[in-house]
């Protein structure tokens, strides 16, 4: 009988009978196996973590990831999956890199029509290489034989995108979390602000700043703010010399 009354209570909170997630990609071996690759931007398999010349990547699970900055921002290329059933109502996944349109983005195909698609949050110097969770909503389309393609057509500033843990789901993907803002307003009457920095030892992706002088933004920078300081960051603020300005710091959570 208590079987039975917790059995009951697991249904009405929807914990009882919910299918396992099905894995699509976890990209944790040493080449992409069934998924196609063109152009250089992917290389030969997935990347252990951060390549040569970028920022930390971080928010990836396990040891492997996509990361399509294989020889920098300007190599170009696809990565395009095996086909498989969507078997589940959603289609959740990490992502991150660059936000462009149709060019750093993950399509999911279907009858060779992209009908989902998704980007990094990056288009603008700055930024992290932090991946984030996202997913579709794919309930019409359960049944359905499907195909995710990754593509990097851009060869600018964050031309490139990060994606891990492709997984379909009976539950929608956490929403990715929000940025933690400080801000501090200052009277720019000296010629440098000094900005308290501790060495590289903080894992995970540093604070974006940035200086707000008369509501525009006139600098950008990733920082190691610290509370105790090991050394002082110098920026020169002679051209606002005078002016009220805002010392903005986004930090990940």
């Amino acid at each position: 009988m208590k079987a039975k009354w917790i059995t009951a209570c697991l249904a009405v909170a929807g914990l009882a009978g919910a299918a396992e997630d099905i894995l699509v990609a976890d990209f944790e071996g040493k080449d992409y196996g069934a998924w196609t690759a063109t152009g250089e931007a992917f290389g030969p398999g997935p990347a252990k973590g951060t390549l040569p010349h970028q920022m930390e990547v971080s928010g990836f699970r396990g040891h492997g990831l996509v990361n399509s900055f294989v020889r920098g921002d300007r190599s170009t290329g696809t990565l395009t999956s095996a086909e498989f059933a969507i078997e589940r109502p959603y289609l959740n996944f990490l992502i991150g890199g660059g936000g462009w349109s149709n060019r750093t983005c993950m399509n999911l195909v279907v009858g060779g029509k992209a009908v989902r698609t998704a980007v990094g949050p990056n288009v603008v110097s700055g930024g992290s290489e932090a991946l984030a969770p996202a997913g579709w909503d794919v309930r019409e389309l359960v049944g359905k034989t499907a195909r995710i393609e990754i593509l990097d057509a851009a060869t600018g500033g964050w031309g490139h995108i990060n994606v891990d843990h492709i997984v379909q789901s009976e539950r929608a993907a956490p929403p990715a979390p929000k940025p933690v803002t400080l801000e501090r307003s200052v009277v720019l009457d000296k010629a440098y602000l000094l900005l308290p920095v501790r060495n590289g030892g903080k894992k995970g992706p540093k604070a974006k700043g940035a200086l707000v002088v008369d509501g525009a933004v006139v600098r950008e920078f990733d920082i190691d703010l610290a509370d105790e300081p090991e050394w002082f960051a110098h920026l020169d603020v002679r051209a606002w010399r005078g002016k009220a300005a805002v010392v903005r710091a986004d930090f990940p959570t």
